[in-house]
């Protein structure tokens, strides 16, 4: 899956993309946004190369 940059908000970096997981407990909060094959939210996590930072968003924002 090709995604869009992830830019730091710690550092002003560019950050790296590593993996993308199922966030069950986002359903409870957003119960609209949840799909139901999977049962939660698809988020792609990333990693400032800089300054370590760890960042989560919605893989469908990208």
């Amino acid at each position: 899956m090709k995604t869009n940059k992830m830019i730091c908000p710690d550092c002003g970096m560019e950050m790296n993309h590593h993996a993308e997981k199922i966030d069950y407990t986002a359903s409870l909060h957003e119960w609209s946004a949840t799909d139901t094959l999977f049962g939660g939210i698809l988020e792609e996590v990333h990693s400032c190369p800089a300054c370590g930072n760890i960042e989560t968003r919605r893989a469908s924002e990208v």
